[in-house]
């Protein structure tokens, strides 16, 4: 048995909250050989085996399911170690790792994250896009723009505004179907993330599965469809009001009314970096209240 090195848990642990070497892979963004290789060189220099190969993906054996918690507890304590440290640089320099949707990236942040690089040309920063919620607590991102109805402990942050939503088709579509009944046309949908949203729970309850036409995992998506005819679907105000291929086809929809939020966490808010960063994006993304309630 060898001596454990802090990166080959982190391997693990990558593998086993991904299921696949494919997803750990690009969660850590690396090759899949290298993971497959890591794995295979812990197995045998530790002498147990920890995954199940099987074809659906990788499944903790006892033996890994053990290491697994063992691995977690020691995560743990080097992110609390990271983030305390990291609290303590006061320079207006460094990386700031960004967690946010394509949709507030490409909409909405893109001419602000540029203001702030010209102000603060020696910070960095490091985008991940996704719709899925990045961990602030094991340092997945430093800070997070995305929407949310509050601010979870142990994050600190600030609501910005109210996220609202409404119905979008495009101009020759909402012409030709606006007298029908809604629940009749053919909907554009939310799956993945998306579909525990409060509009992808709206539309659960709202549309039958058979009138579903298309699903997509990014708003970005869906609004394209949108503009092509295919369909209605529910955007944020901020997307379907600016865009010029779609009508707006209600009013504004309160059970899908969401938050928009900046967060990052407790330990990092007295980082410079951090601290002057949130305090900017604060500041401008208020400046977008108004097309973010979608007033019109």
């Amino acid at each position: 048995m060898h001596k454990l090195d802090w990166s080959d848990l982190q391997y693990i642990l990558a593998v086993a909250q991904q299921g696949s070497l494919a997803g750990a892979a690009r969660f850590l963004s690396v090759n899949h050989s290298t993971v497959l290789r890591r794995i295979n060189a812990f197995e045998q220099s530790q002498g147990v085996r920890l995954f199940e190969r099987q074809r659906t993906g990788y499944r903790l054996t006892g033996e890994g399911q053990q290491l697994l918690e063992a691995a977690q507890d020691v995560e743990g304590v080097v992110n609390s170690l990271e983030r305390k440290i990291a609290g303590k640089d006061l320079r207006l320099a460094g990386a700031i790792r960004l967690t946010t949707t394509d949709s507030f990236l490409f909409r909405l942040l893109g001419p602000h994250l540029a203001e702030f690089q010209k102000a603060y040309p020696d910070i960095v920063l490091n985008v991940r896009v996704t719709n899925h919620v990045l961990s602030l607590t094991r340092r997945d991102a430093d800070v997070a723009i995305r929407p949310g109805r509050t601010i979870p402990a142990p994050l600190v942050g600030a609501r910005i505004c109210d996220l609202n939503f409404a119905l979008y088709a495009s101009p020759a579509y909402w012409r030709d179907h606006k007298n029908m009944d809604t629940k009749a046309l053919s909907w554009l949908g939310l799956d993945d993330a998306l579909s525990d949203a409060p509009p992808g729970r709206w539309l659960r309850a709202n549309i039958a599965d058979e009138r579903i036409v298309f699903t997509a995992d990014t708003f970005l998506a869906v609004q394209q469809a949108a503009e092509h005819g295919l369909g209605i679907t529910v955007l944020p105000c901020f997307l379907g009001d600016q865009s010029q291929g779609l009508v707006r086809a209600s009013d504004i929809l309160e059970p899908c009314q969401n938050g928009l939020l900046i967060l990052t966490h407790k330990d990092l808010m007295q980082t410079a970096r951090i601290k002057t960063f949130t305090e900017f994006m604060r500041a401008a993304l208020a400046s977008e209240t108004s097309r973010l309630l979608g007033s019109q």
